[in-house]
């Protein structure tokens, strides 16, 4: 898979992105996989996760190709994101990370009611593609659960992905987006995917061939494979370990699959 970076100057706009939508489907596209905004979280001495957020909207405005979607990678506090929405370059397209409570899960499916539809998972299509928006991260757990009781419908994610992941052939590609990604070599990680989740994730990828599949959770760079299927652990564009810098991914599609670079909002600390 090509992962060549692509550099650029030129600006998008809500308008914009709605112009794209209408371009013809075997056309390449971009779009953005943003992930831990903590929006509620501010560090002494820096930005305010919500002033950082703000970086990554004025980011996106010149990237070239423009942009036409984000794709929000969890720890998102809606609360705070609901009052950004209208500042947005681009639709958003959130799923919930463990910092998500209960309460935010509810704001969070209400703000986007088409994508999530009253559960807390769902997926769309854009331009012959198809993304499966995954809720993997139950509430304050670090370790990663495809059912527990604080994601909506609490069991059948599971047999729901797997009826997703059945219609492959109808599509260009697919991409799956959560927040908490698995361990690359099935180990237990606090930090990760639990072993019985992720070796279910695994054998599904393995099966079914997806395109590329983009997690957060991390607050570091990810980048692995599962079989050959690229695995994007984004960093965060709020704060990161390792002193690594913050921002998000810029995703293009190519005749081979994705390219992904990373766009640099700021350093971190």
């Amino acid at each position: 898979m090509d992962r060549r970076e692509f550099l650029g100057l030129a600006g998008a706009g809500i308008a914009g992105a709605a112009l794209a939508q209408e371009r013809p489907v075997g056309e390449s596209y971009s779009f953005v996989a943003v992930a831990d905004p903590h929006l509620r979280q501010n560090i002494e001495g820096e930005l305010t996760g919500e002033e950082k957020f703000r970086r990554v909207f004025a980011a996106i405005r010149t990237l070239d190709p423009a942009p036409e979607f984000m794709l929000l990678l969890g720890d998102v506090h809606p609360n705070v994101l609901e009052r950004l929405l209208p500042e947005s370059p681009l639709p958003i397209h959130p799923v919930a990370g463990n910092h998500e409570s209960k309460k935010d899960r509810e704001l969070l499916r209400s703000l986007f009611p088409d994508d999530f539809q009253d559960r807390d998972f769902y997926s769309f299509t854009h331009r012959g593609d198809l993304f499966i928006g995954l809720c993997d991260a139950g509430h304050v757990d670090h370790v990663g659960h495809f059912e527990t009781e604080t994601i909506k419908p609490s069991v059948g994610q599971c047999e729901w992905i797997e009826e997703r992941l059945a219609a492959r052939g109808e599509f260009r590609r697919v991409v799956l987006f959560g927040h908490i990604p698995p361990d690359p070599a099935l180990k237990p990680n606090g930090m990760c995917l639990g072993q019985n989740d992720a070796r279910w994730l695994h054998e599904q990828v393995r099966q079914t061939r997806p395109t590329a599949l983009f997690f957060g959770h991390l607050h570091r760079r990810a980048w692995f494979d599962i079989d050959g299927v690229p695995v994007f652990g984004m960093r965060s564009c709020n704060w990161n370990f390792a002193k690594e810098p913050v921002g998000f991914g810029q995703v293009t599609t190519t005749p081979e699959g994705l390219a992904v670079r990373f766009v640099e909002t700021g350093t971190n600390g």
